[in-house]
C-alpha cells in the first residue's frame, strides 16, 4: 500500500457517518443508505463512520462489523474513488483492534480509525497497542483517535497525550492520519506543528472555526454543519484555498455560529438528529439511554434551522 498516496487524499471535509435507528431501536440500514447517498450527490468523496457519531458505543462488536461493512460497500459502490475510514470499538483489547483492522481492510475500507479508551498508565502501553495492530495489519492506513485519556494513574496525567508519545505514533507508517479531539486550541496548534509533515490531521469539535486556526498546516477537519449541508463546507473550503475570506466568514456567521447555538446547548449528538429530521433526511430515533430531544427541544431546532435557511 502506498501510504503517502493515502495520505495526500486526506484534505477538505471529512464526513461523519450518523446512524440512524428504527423506533423499536434496531439499525435503519436503508435510512442509512439514504443519508450516504444525500452525502455523496451533494459531494461528500471522505466518509468516516466512528465511536460517537456512528453510535459505536451504543452497538455490540457484531452489529460495529456489520455497520462497517454496509458503509464500506455502499460508500464504495457510489465511487470507488470514495475514501472510507471505519473505527473499532471503544473499550476493546488489542487483539479486537487488530479483527476489527482485518475486517476493514477485507471488506475494502481504506483506513481504520483506532480508538484507546483503556486507563493510561504509560506512553509505551499506547505506543504498542497502534505498532501491534500495524506489524498484524500492514496494508491499510491507521488513523490514530486522539481524545484526552482514562487516567490511569492520576496523580500525575492530566489526560493529554504527550507530544514525545504523538511524536512516535507518528512515525509508524501505517499510520497515516490523526483525528485531534482535544478540543483546546493551543494543544492542537502544538499536535499540529509536530506531525502535519508526516501525517494528516483531522482537527474536530468546532468546525470550520477551528480548522481556519490551523489550516495553514492542517488539511481537514470533520463536519459539522456538512452534515446538513454537504456543499457548504466544500463551498468553504474552495472560497478559503482562493484566499476569499469574506465568503468563508459569511459561511461561519449566517450558518455555522447560529448552528453551533444547538451543539452548545441541547448536545451536537441529539441536536444534529432533530436537525436531519427537521430537514426531511433522517429520523430522530435514537437507541437508549440516548433519547430524542423533548418537543420543545426539538421545536428549538427547527426555529433555528427555519432562520438559517431563510437568511441564506
Amino acid at each position: 500500500m502506498n501510504y503517502f498516496n493515502l495520505k495526500a487524499k486526506i484534505k477538505g471535509p471529512i464526513y461523519s457517518i450518523i446512524t440512524p435507528f428504527k423506533p423499536n431501536e434496531n439499525i435503519d440500514y436503508e435510512g442509512l443508505g439514504k443519508y450516504i447517498d444525500y452525502l455523496y450527490e451533494n459531494g461528500a468523496t471522505i466518509f468516516y463512520a466512528m465511536a460517537f457519531n456512528t453510535r459505536y458505543l451504543l452497538m455490540t462488536n457484531n452489529e460495529i462489523k456489520s455497520i462497517n461493512k454496509f458503509v464500506i460497500e455502499k460508500v464504495k459502490t457510489l465511487n470507488n474513488n470514495n475514501i472510507v475510514i471505519v473505527g473499532d470499538p471503544l473499550n476493546c483489547s488489542t487483539q479486537t483492534s487488530i479483527e476489527f483492522a482485518k475486517h476493514a481492510k477485507e471488506c475494502g475500507a481504506d483506513v481504520i480509525s483506532l480508538i484507546y479508551r483503556s486507563y493510561l498508565f504509560f506512553d509505551d502501553h499506547v505506543y504498542n497497542h497502534y505498532k501491534t495492530v500495524a506489524d498484524a495489519v500492514p496494508d491499510i492506513g491507521i488513523l490514530v483517535h486522539e481524545m484526552p485519556f482514562m487516567k490511569g494513574i492520576p496523580q500525575h496525567q492530566d489526560g493529554k497525550w504527550s507530544m514525545d508519545l504523538i511524536n512516535r505514533l507518528a512515525d509508524i507508517p501505517s499510520v497515516i492520519a490523526m483525528k485531534e479531539d482535544a478540543k483546546q486550541d493551543e494543544y492542537t496548534r502544538k499536535v499540529v506543528n509536530l506531525i502535519s509533515n508526516r501525517v494528516a490531521i483531522v482537527v474536530s469539535g468546532n468546525g470550520l472555526q477551528q480548522w481556519s486556526k490551523v489550516s495553514d498546516k492542517c488539511a481537514s477537519w470533520l463536519t459539522g454543519i456538512g452534515n446538513l449541508w454537504p456543499q457548504t463546507e466544500l463551498e468553504f473550503y474552495e472560497a478559503h484555498l482562493k484566499g476569499n475570506n469574506e465568503k468563508c466568514n459569511q459561511i461561519i456567521e449566517k450558518i455555522e455560529k447560529p448552528f453551533f447555538w444547538i451543539k452548545d446547548n441541547l448536545s451536537w449528538h441529539l441536536g444534529i438528529k432533530s436537525a436531519l429530521k427537521t430537514l426531511g433526511i433522517m429520523e430522530r430515533h435514537e437507541r437508549m439511554p440516548y433519547q430524542p430531544l423533548n418537543e420543545e427541544q426539538h421545536k428549538k431546532v427547527k426555529d433555528i434551522l427555519d432562520n438559517i435557511i431563510y437568511n441564506d
